[in-house]
């Protein structure tokens, strides 16, 4: 039997990978993937990885129809 759930809990997991990209996008940590020697897909493959969270969050949340 599933447990019922807080009614904000569905956006518990997207603020997190929002949190996660405000800290990837807006830190200082965006001079790893945008420095001078990084390979020119480097940026490509860190929003795939944001894009890649929040396809999870939503999948965790039940935020699909199937």
């Amino acid at each position: 039997m599933k447990r019922p759930s807080e009614p904000d809990a569905p956006a518990v997991p997207s603020l997190l990978v929002f949190a996660i990209a405000v800290l990837v996008f807006g830190s200082p940590l965006r001079r790893l993937w945008l420095a001078e020697g990084a390979p020119g897909w480097l940026p490509f493959l860190v929003w795939l990885g944001v894009i890649g969270l929040g396809f999870w969050a939503a999948h965790r949340s039940g935020g699909h129809d199937a």
